[in-house]
């Protein structure tokens, strides 16, 4: 157990865990600004979870994911739902914001001991897949509650969840992979200078 505490709390990944929660709260505050239909909000905040997730690994996706969950509580949809639903309202939004950082972190794990590109592609399209599923299944859970907070339709806001879930697929799979290759090339190159220096 001191091995595991003492591997993961270094200095670099304390300090990656923090400028990636800090996105985290950026992010999600920044989509939570930006008005949609429906009362839904862009998610953004997907893309730090999932390189924290990669390059940390679970514990630090979990995390970061879990962070994501508890700021959701303060979106204005979610607290008109706490008026009607509070148990199954907190539930959802913390559970989808847990799995869409743990998920993808195992997933990464498990299928980049075969390939990293693939593992990453994979991670990144799991994320928004977990997030937005499970947030279908809580509304599933309040469909009355829904329609009274939102003003339209269950299935017409079903529709705009969809639209949004394309967009937070769109953007994790262009960007989540590209930043976890680049951050290859620099701990590659990092790494081939602590081992320069040292000769």
């Amino acid at each position: 157990m001191k091995n595991v505490k003492s591997t993961f709390f270094t200095a670099k990944n304390v300090a990656v865990l923090a400028v990636l929660l800090a996105l985290v709260i950026v992010l999600q505050v920044f989509g939570l600004a930006i008005p949609m239909p429906g009362g839904t909000s862009m998610s953004f905040v997907l893309v730090p979870i999932i390189l924290g997730g990669m390059i940390l690994g679970p514990g630090a996706g979990t995390f970061l994911g879990l962070a994501f969950g508890i700021i959701t509580i303060f979106d204005p949809l979610a607290m008109t739902l706490m008026n009607y639903v509070p148990a199954i309202t907190v539930l959802t939004v913390v559970l989808k914001g847990l799995c869409a950082g743990l998920v993808p972190s195992l997933l990464f794990r498990l299928i980049s001991r075969k390939n990293k590109y693939v593992a990453a592609y994979v991670a990144a399209l799991s994320a928004p897949v977990c997030n937005t599923g499970i947030f279908f299944l809580g509304c599933l859970l309040m469909q009355e509650a829904l329609v009274a907070s939102v003003g339209m339709a269950f299935w017409a806001f079903i529709s705009l969840i969809m639209i949004n879930f394309a967009i937070e697929l769109g953007v994790n799979v262009v960007l989540a992979p590209a930043i976890y290759s680049v951050d290859n090339v620099i701990e590659k190159r990092l790494s081939g200078k602590v081992k320069n220096n040292a000769a």
